[in-house]
């Protein structure tokens, strides 16, 4: 059964298919006209002769770095929830630092893969509907937000090109979110007052959700649901390695972010953090289970507790139980009816528009939804992520971005397993067990394109990538590691 998995696992992850897409990269014609620039200013800088010029390069890289890792470490500031342009033009000035340093002949090199060309083809399917779209400007401003994003991903992987360097950057974001965490639970202490009405007065009782900085329960679910997968697999890394400072340090983190996420009252992030933290402990228990046979009767009990808890937590809180049972409510609950009316009609506007799309971005969704909402339904977007990216893009765009999310997993489950890759194993199964709780708030809410959760889940992914290429580099233990690049 397990050979069967790790087959499964290697398939869908296109490992070996990244020879190949570096050789046929090298060889096409596109590939070498985009490069052109880049390698005669590389090549004529080295022709100087100049052993500065590499220090250098490598100094503009190790600023990318420092740049990147405090972005991440900064998403919860209230100014980027209010002004997202500042986290694009940072995201590209750490991108520009980079292949600044890699032209002077810095020492980093990024390692190309398979799941890189599953990107560029995503892309690549949103610029032909972004430019075939009836709304071409509208589409081509959400065009350039996927710009960022996309040339996020490849930044992350660049930049991310060690496993301390990994570590640093998962704990900027915990960090960060940890910050946000906190003020949201002094946000409960003090009551504060909701800045819209989110409940359905008519089901609810009126209680307290927290949103921090970033001014939405939603939005600070959606942030904190993949912290806490990363942060629990800190926990578990530092058990394993047996460093007790650090797990002093990551299990109040992790405990802190659960408890923020539940008092969001997002049924959204009830959802997601519920199937990442399911996920985090079938991973971590089927390790331990085979790995530490003593360990199972430790295990059965926490699979019977946890639930337990988690369900007696539901029970004896009216207003958490309240939300709970509204998500099995159907029409009956006015958000679960709105969601229901854009779903109808976004599903009519794929029907329509399945083959390209209607163009990239919310403003084009939002020109093309007028044509068919309920006239008491207006939506900023389709409240479904897979929804969303075959309305705007069509079926090929969810295709790929779907073979995308399912190749990360794959890369996940072979780096976990690994024979090399050492405590850096724990943060792959955080990381994946994070893409699951991002997929199932994802399939009832859009949170996932704010900057906020969208950064992190690039994050995710390209430093998923990076530690599958580099599983076989991962034989340093926790006491190699140390607070730097």
């Amino acid at each position: 059964m397990t050979q069967l998995l790790d087959s499964i696992a290697c398939f869908i992850s296109l490992e070996s298919q990244d020879n190949k897409v570096k050789k046929a990269l090298q060889e096409s014609i596109s590939g070498n006209v985009f490069a052109l620039p880049f390698r005669l200013l590389s090549g004529g800088l080295a022709k100087l002769g100049q052993p500065g010029l590499s220090k250098f390069g490598t100094l503009l890289q190790k600023l990318a770095f420092l740049v990147t890792a405090v972005m991440i470490f900064s998403l919860w500031l209230p100014v980027f929830a209010s002004d997202k342009e500042i986290l694009a033009v940072i995201s590209l000035l750490s991108l520009f630092l980079y292949v600044g340093g890699s032209i002077f002949g810095g020492s980093d090199k990024r390692q190309i893969s398979s799941v890189d060309a599953i990107v560029v083809l995503y892309f690549g399917i949103n610029v032909v509907a972004a430019f075939a779209s009836h709304y071409f400007e509208p589409s081509l401003k959400g065009l350039a937000k996927l710009i960022v994003y996309v040339s996020s991903y490849f930044l992350f992987s660049a930049v991310a090109n060690t496993p301390r360097r990994r570590l640093i950057l998962l704990v900027a974001a915990v960090g960060g979110g940890l910050i946000a965490a906190v003020y949201g639970l002094y946000q409960y202490k003090i009551g504060v007052a909701p800045l819209a009405t989110w409940e359905d007065p008519s089901v609810e009782s009126q209680a307290t959700r927290i949103y921090s900085t970033l001014g939405n329960p939603n939005l600070l679910a959606g942030y904190l649901i993949p912290l806490v997968s990363i942060s629990g697999s800190m926990f578990i890394a530092s058990i394993d390695a047996r460093k007790w400072l650090f797990s002093i340090i990551t299990a109040p983190a992790c405990l802190i972010l659960i408890a923020a996420t539940v008092l969001t009252g997002s049924r959204g992030g009830f959802m997601g953090i519920a199937v990442a933290l399911a996920t985090l402990f079938l991973i971590s228990s089927g390790w331990c289970w085979q790995k530490y046979p003593k360990t199972r009767p430790v295990i059965i009990s926490l699979a019977v507790v946890l639930p337990l808890i988690a369900v007696a937590c539901v029970l004896l809180v009216p207003s958490m139980q309240q939300r709970v049972t509204s998500i099995f409510s159907g029409w009956q609950h006015s958000s679960n009816a709105f969601r229901l009316h854009v779903y109808e009609s976004s599903l009519q506007m794929f029907k329509d528009n399945w083959w390209i799309g209607v163009g990239t971005g919310n403003q084009a969704f939002r020109n093309a939804y007028g044509l068919y909402m309920n006239s008491r339904f207006d939506a900023l977007g389709t409240y479904c992520v897979p929804l969303e990216i075959a309305v705007e893009a069509g079926i090929f765009a969810l295709i790929t971005f779907s073979v995308f999310f399912v190749a990360l997993l794959g890369r996940a489950h072979t780096a976990f397993y690994s024979k090399t890759i050492g405590w850096e194993r724990w943060l792959c199964a955080g990381m994946a067990s994070a893409l699951f709780g991002i997929a199932a708030m994802g399939f009832v809410d859009t949170v996932f394109y704010r900057p906020q959760v969208h950064f992190i889940f690039w994050l995710i992914a390209g430093t998923l990538v990076t530690a599958s290429i580099h599983s076989g580099a991962g034989k340093k233990e926790f006491d190699s590691i140390n607070v730097g690049s």
